[in-house]
């Protein structure tokens, strides 16, 4: 789509999502001495960052890689806003059935790895300044319950994730969107439809919308207006 456990065994995953959350609360808090690694990632988040993850294998996830992703790169899935709230970290995102907020431990466990380092990259929006991060945010929050937009259309009173950030991120004159739209295309790099996108619009009853205008969050990264300031998996 282009322009879209219960017990207490200490194994490997369950010692990842612990360090992650330690490391959570040491960016909320602020610290900073001694910071280095993924440490200093968390510490560089600021509301208003754009969080691209690529989530584990799963059928949707590989056919958006098949249609947006690039050989021998970290290819992006799903995109969502941070949001620090006191000491805590949260992203609001489209995901699932609608959009919701998601505490950060909870947004980076469903990340897919690299050597044990999940696949994650934070982006800063350029040339905005807080007024416009906070009527951002305040788009974002106001579009939390709304239905998730499996239909992948304009206007249609749902939302993607790379829908709901170009929704939310408009100039000073709250009407110019700060991201690119283009044509989506759903079809891999040969140009044949992936089984899952005629399966999955079949069943919504309407046709693949191939060529209505979209975002797809790997796109989104590359947008002249975004910079990105950390890579967890580098």
């Amino acid at each position: 789509m282009r322009g879209v456990d219960g017990t207490r065994r200490v194994d490997g995953r369950s010692m990842r999502h612990w360090a992650i959350a330690v490391l959570v609360v040491v960016a909320a808090a602020g610290w900073t001495g001694a910071c280095t690694g993924a440490c200093a990632g968390w510490v560089t988040l600021r509301t208003g960052d754009l969080l691209f993850q690529q989530t584990r294998s799963e059928e949707m996830a590989d056919a958006i890689v098949a249609a947006t992703g690039h050989d021998g790169a970290v290819n992006f899935t799903h995109v969502g806003i941070v949001e620090r709230r006191g000491d805590s970290l949260y992203v609001v995102e489209a995901i699932g059935k609608a959009v919701t907020v998601t505490p950060l431990a909870a947004f980076m466990a469903r990340a897919a790895e690299r050597d044990g380092r999940p696949l994650v990259a934070a982006g800063r929006v350029g040339a905005v300044d807080s007024s416009l991060v906070a009527r951002a945010l305040q788009r974002a929050h106001a579009r939390v319950g709304l239905p998730y937009d499996d239909d992948f259309l304009p206007d249609n009173g749902k939302l993607y994730c790379s829908e709901l950030v170009w929704e939310c991120f408009l100039a000073a004159d709250d009407s110019t969107h700060l991201f690119r739209s283009r044509p989506m295309t759903f079809r891999a790099a040969d140009g044949s439809m992936p089984d899952y996108w005629t399966r999955h619009f079949a069943a919504l009853g309407m046709a693949v919308p191939e060529g209505v205008a979209g975002t797809n969050p790997n796109d989104m990264a590359e947008d002249p207006a975004v910079r990105i300031v950390w890579r967890w998996y580098d």
